[in-house]
């Protein structure tokens, strides 16, 4: 369940510090003069019926543009809810039209938004410290070990977790004290380095909720949430079991298909359902202190520490609230938070500068499939700001002068698995950095918005095309990570030259090509010895060429890649397991032909090469998880 945060197989995936740390650039022979913002776009006054257009018109535009089978979207303004529209359908096998009064929606990821409150509730009352070590509020056998994480951490994804994309508490049934305690992550970074998106994060803050209140965390929040609020349709509950009495839509796969229902373990990261007239209410009360009907229902100072930003790696760049993240920073910030399941994506957005607020539902992925960064959920939120609140980033200029190879090299995402396939997100959410030489930045990777980046400030450089910004962050007077204007929820953190993605990639591309020539019989074999080493080459190079094939579909397909990773399927592991056993023992096998002088002219070559080619293969997919090692 991602906010921002994802690349092509992260979305299969999906997004600082107390006191914040103020990021410095790396060092430079002239720095950029500070660029003036560009000329704003002029907005068109939001008012009850320019609401009712955008929710009427421009969303079903929207929605027969992406292609996703239905979209509810709901606008509040000066503590109203002024429009409401339903597009589509909730089920399209059925053919049900979806009615936004009626059905009910997973939250997914929004419904960390709800269990921020409910820590923040209890902060108020005394009963929670946000500075405090967590531990102080856990079972011993739930403790974590190693540096004092915070709740302030875990509420703003700064306590250093790696990414955790099996399904936790997978079984049905299994209590949330037990998926705290058997699904805890190791460590990346240090409490408060980076910010790195983490469900186990929000996870064990309702836990912590739960043993600090004496009640089970759902109705604690039922209790000082969704019923003071009158959320009456909005509750922590598995999907399977709102659906067997209540109109829960269908989640939709990009072919239509129904997504199935998933058991979430982790309750407080996701496991909520809403309506669009309950989030309108949410919103109001975060736009009002906590108010609603003019009645205080947040207890005093909630909404407010919702709203404030609490964690940035840069001031130009957006940053994290507690259980919100800022969809973007500047004069009119817009605060919230998004969500994504399987065949579902939510958003809500509120703009304190309008004192007006949108939520978005959509029950399926996009006919063109699975990008939590360009779905509709995503065009109907920015085509809200984009009309009533319109912002643009500031404009850099190229500085010829400037010496910008500090910059230069590889970054990795922060929202990194320690280990197991899911590693392989950091092959696809990676950028490349390098001086184009004429003044500018050249940046590619997956998520790169633009290849041309132009100096805004020291350190601090704005895509071309105007649709990002990144600062780069130093630590101890090196450049060591990339913070981005477009996702808040993590950072991309520095490799060393050998550690390079693009590398890599390379290295492995490579080594396929020169393993697969031993399925060409260039040259007769010798004795059955050489004949088993050739078999053995070509077992290797076969299993190598399942394994990039599986990999290659995985991107392809992010729902088929979604659905291996959470489970652990061995369509990532098992063959390239296979070919570096194949790998090890092909080459000691031609270290023997070799040494008692087997192997013809040709082969003396050909062969040792094809066995290096299969060891580099074996562990390019060791680094990334793809080998199940013993140990």
């Amino acid at each position: 369940m991602p906010g921002r945060s994802a690349a092509a197989l992260c979305a299969a995936a999906l997004l600082i510090t107390a006191p914040a740390i103020t990021a410095a650039a790396a060092p430079a022979a002239r720095a950029a003069a500070p660029a003036a913002p560009a000329a704003p776009v002029e907005a068109t006054p939001l008012t009850p019926e320019t609401a009712r257009e955008f929710t009427d018109t421009r969303v079903a535009e929207l929605l027969e543009e992406y292609g996703s089978p239905g979209a509810a979207v709901t606008v509040v303004l000066e503590g109203e809810q002024v429009a409401t529209a339903a597009h589509g359908y909730a089920d399209l096998a059925e053919g049900t039209p979806l009615d936004a009064e009626e059905h009910l929606f997973p939250t997914a990821s929004v419904a960390k938004s709800f269990t921020a409150a409910a820590v923040l509730t209890l902060a108020g009352e005394g009963r929670l410290d946000l500075a405090e070590d967590v531990n102080a509020y856990l079972p011993e056998e739930a403790r974590l070990t190693g540096p004092t994480v915070t709740l302030h951490d875990l509420l703003t994804h700064t306590a250093g977790f790696a990414e955790v994309v099996e399904r936790l508490g997978a079984e049905e049934g299994t209590p949330l004290d037990e998926v705290v305690r058997t699904a805890v992550p190791e460590r990346l970074f240090a409490p408060g380095e980076y910010t790195g998106y983490s469900n186990y994060g929000i996870a064990l803050a309702g836990y912590v909720v739960q043993e600090v209140s004496g009640v089970p965390f759902e109705e604690y929040v039922r209790q000082t949430v969704f019923t003071p609020l009158g959320m009456e349709d909005t509750s922590f509950e598995q999907l399977a079991d709102v659906r067997a009495d209540r109109p829960l839509v269908t989640s939709h796969l990009a072919d239509g298909t129904p997504a199935g229902d998933a058991f979430i373990g982790d309750v407080p990261a996701g496991a909520a359902v809403t309506t669009v007239g309950d989030m309108a209410r949410f919103m109001e009360a975060l736009l009002d202190g906590g108010r609603i009907d003019g009645e205080q229902a947040l207890a005093p100072g909630v909404a407010e520490a919702m709203l404030e930003q609490h964690a940035g790696m840069h001031p130009e760049t957006t940053g994290m609230g507690y259980g919100t993240y800022q969809w973007r920073a500047g004069e009119v910030p817009l605060i919230g938070h998004s969500g994504d399941l399987a065949g579902v994506h939510t958003g809500y957005a509120v703009v304190p500068g309008l004192d007006a607020g949108v939520f978005v539902a959509v029950n399926g992925d996009d006919a063109a499939g699975a990008n939590p960064l360009v779905d509709l959920r995503m065009a109907v939120v920015g085509a809200f700001a984009d009309t009533f609140a319109p912002q643009s980033l500031p404009e850099g200029e190229p500085d010829p002068d400037a010496d910008l190879g500090a910059y230069e090299g590889s970054y990795v995402t922060s929202r990194l698995a320690a280990s197991g396939p899911a590693r392989l997100v950091a092959l696809f959410d990676n950028v490349t950095v390098r001086d184009a030489g004429d003044g500018t930045l050249s940046v590619s990777g997956a998520l790169a918005v633009d290849d041309r980046w132009l100096p805004v400030s020291e350190g601090v450089f704005a895509a071309e095309n105007g649709e990002d910004l990144l600062a780069f962050v130093e630590r101890d007077g090196e450049v060591a990570a990339i913070a981005t204007d477009m996702n808040p929820t993590s950072v991309y953190t520095r490799t060393g030259p050998l550690g390079s993605p693009s590398l890599h990639l390379v290295v492995a591309g490579a080594a396929l090509l020169v393993l697969a020539t031993v399925l060409v019989p260039v040259q007769r074999s010798g004795n059955g010895f050489t004949l088993a080493t050739r078999v053995l080459l070509t077992s290797t190079a076969l299993a190598a060429a399942t394994a990039a094939g599986l990999l290659v579909y995985g991107v392809t397909d992010l729902n088929r890649a979604q659905v291996w990773l959470s489970e652990g399927s061995p369509a990532l592991t098992l063959p390239m397991t296979v070919t570096a056993v194949l790998a090890l023992v092909s080459a000691v096998f031609v270290g023997v032909c070799l040494v008692r002088g087997w192997l013809r002219p040709f082969s003396r070559v050909h062969l040792p090469l094809a066995a290096l080619a299969g060891l580099a293969l074996a562990a390019t997919g060791a680094v990334y998880g793809m080998v199940a090692l013993p140990f």
